[in-house]
């Protein structure tokens, strides 16, 4: 059993499935894959985008009927994935997953880890928010000193890494990164963060299997299952123990943030 907490599966409002169609033969990919329930994760690239909050809302509320009348099995829940901006707000339906109040996918761009985030993250892991980072193993920053994702999930933060980035579709610096988050305890979920059924496609059964074979089924099935199911659920998540990349330099975290814009 897998459930996939970060896709873009909503046609009609970003980059990914661009016709009900695609959706539909997404869904039906995943379904084929063992994957019982996926959460669309449609982008929020900052504050003003909530104006189409109830047009997502809407499109996924479609989107489950279609999947019924097709005799599609798998359940859908409903979240966003949330570019990092300063004035984030969690105070919308679609902000956490199944608007658990709890969990929130973020992003932030592929270039660098902004400044700002460290602190808006520890302001909202007080208010009992948990960040969910997506795909760090693409963002030039982790890439380039890996040692902070063990201060960010040391800090509160989880870490989702993408299926694909597994297979070495991003490149080997991203795969790399994956298979290093996963080995030192600082990866907590698998997603497909799927956008179309051809070059951005659902692919987690097979890499459900590498990380089976290559941590064992424990693993796999806290990062495919477990944690995705909770996360959904809102209730708390056992984490592993995180090991460091390497030796830290010793430098405060906040003076280390100042390397990224």
């Amino acid at each position: 059993m897998i459930v996939d907490i970060h896709t873009h599966i909503l046609p009609y409002v970003d980059d990914g499935a661009e016709n009900w169609d695609v959706s539909l033969e997404l869904l039906q990919q995943a379904e084929s894959q063992g994957v019982i329930a996926m959460v669309a994760t449609p982008h929020i690239l900052n504050e003003n985008d909530y104006r189409l909050e109830e047009n997502i809302i809407t499109k996924y509320r479609e989107l489950k009927k279609r999947a019924r009348e097709n005799n599609l099995k798998i359940k859908l829940y409903l979240g966003c994935e949330i570019y990092a901006q300063p004035d984030m707000t969690l105070d919308h339906k679609i902000s956490t997953y199944n608007n658990n109040q709890k969990y929130f996918l973020v992003e932030f761009p592929m270039t660098s880890i902004p400044q700002f985030v460290a602190q808006k993250f520890f302001d909202l892991i007080l208010e009992e928010k948990t960040p969910i980072i997506a795909h760090p193993e693409r963002n030039a920053g982790f890439i380039n000193k890996p040692s902070l994702a063990y201060e960010f999930v040391q800090r509160g933060a989880l870490m989702q890494i993408n299926a694909l980035s597994l297979l070495g579709k991003h490149g080997s610096k991203p795969k790399d990164l994956a298979y290093k988050l996963i080995s030192y305890n600082l990866a907590h979920f698998v997603a497909s963060d799927s956008h179309d059924p051809e070059k951005r496609s659902v692919r987690m059964a097979e890499c459900y299997e590498i990380v089976a074979s290559q941590w064992g089924a424990e693993k796999a099935k806290m990062l495919f299952y477990e944690n995705p199911a909770k996360a959904i659920k809102g209730i708390s998540i056992d984490r592993e123990e995180p090991i460091p990349l390497h030796e830290e330099q010793k430098q405060s975290f906040w003076k280390r943030m100042k390397l990224f814009n």
